[in-house]
């Protein structure tokens, strides 16, 4: 009985542990450098996760289902530069989220066909299609960054704010309510949970595990989608610096770290969203302490493998040895 009451309380420690250790090390940080505690800083630094947080959000609904995505990255930078060229040469902006929305939706479609019907594994799958959208990319922005003047309306929507707070963060926390809605509290939801924690058990029960799987990848493309056009209007239009790995590394560790708030390592959208504003946090204050960026993507490096560790001694625990 004693031992039963002492592995309880080590997964409470465990789970708290994650919050626990994200606040210190802010904290460290932080009184290094007291700006970085500053409400404009706040501010700051919850716009700058927005676009984070929504790629990881993409990334945690096919995590879920059970696929993998190496191209997210890519995908939001692509439809980023093709929304800035649209803006460019003219087109309406309000367009240019359709746009977004249907590259995404294709994207993600594609991607599904590949793996439920070709049966060809989620990482080589998204991996090439990680290159195949990183090279059109190359090829619409010939190595050019696409910028344009400032467009109210547009704009408003990566950089505005309400009452002092960012509207993207506002926009990005809409939209992990609602999928967190959905994965809870819908039937098709639940399956989807389902079929990615124990397909031998969604085959039993007879759920179909190729239309959740062609759905997962479909909603995170056109999330993705949607996420470019995001940073179209933060950015004022796009980078030619290839950030696509960058993203990927900084998502992916959001989605496992926010899965390790659960004792059963369960990918839950708030635990991504609470992480992703850590590794935006983490960014921001390791810059002001005059960290280079070699060092700031090694320590995101570390936090990535850090995350998907203690996801892995907690499938452990419960039974599942693999996560992806």
């Amino acid at each position: 009985m004693k031992q039963k009451k002492g592995f309880d309380i080590g997964n409470a420690v465990i789970k708290r542990g994650t919050g626990i250790a994200m606040i210190l090390i802010l904290l460290i940080l932080g009184l290094r450098a007291p700006l970085f505690f500053s409400p404009e800083n706040i501010m700051t630094v919850l716009k700058q996760s927005g676009v984070l947080v929504m790629t990881a959000l993409s990334i945690t609904t096919v995590l879920i289902v059970g696929g993998f995505d190496m191209g997210a990255g890519a995908l939001v930078q692509l439809t980023c530069n093709i929304a800035a060229g649209l803006i460019i040469s003219g087109v309406n902006p309000a367009l240019t989220w359709v746009a977004g929305l249907g590259i995404g939706l294709v994207m993600g479609l594609i991607n599904a066909i590949l793996v439920v019907f070709v049966k060809i594994p989620t990482f080589v799958t998204t991996l090439g299609t990680m290159y195949l959208m990183t090279g059109m990319t190359a090829l619409y922005n010939g190595g050019s960054a696409l910028t344009f003047e400032l467009i109210v309306n547009f704009n408003m929507m990566g950089q505005g704010e309400i009452l002092g707070f960012p509207i993207i963060f506002l926009i990005v926390l809409l939209f992990c309510i609602a999928l967190n809605f959905f994965f809870k509290h819908t039937r098709t939801g639940l399956r989807m949970y389902a079929c990615g924690e124990n397909k031998n058990a969604a085959d039993i029960h007879g759920i179909d595990k190729r239309k959740l799987m062609i759905l997962g990848y479909v909603i995170s493309g056109a999330l993705l989608g949607f996420t470019g056009v995001l940073q179209c209007s933060y950015n004022y239009g796009a980078s030619a610096v290839d950030y696509g790995m960058d993203f990927l590394i900084r998502a992916l560790a959001s989605a496992y770290l926010g899965s390790t708030f659960s004792k059963t390592a369960e990918l839950s959208m708030f635990g991504t969203m609470i992480s992703g504003v850590f590794i935006a946090a983490l960014s921001n204050a390791m810059v002001i302490n005059g960290f280079s960026n070699q060092i700031v993507s090694g320590v995101l490096g570390s936090v990535l493998i850090l995350s998907i560790l203690l996801t892995v001694i907690k499938k452990r625990e419960i039974g599942q040895v693999t996560i992806f």
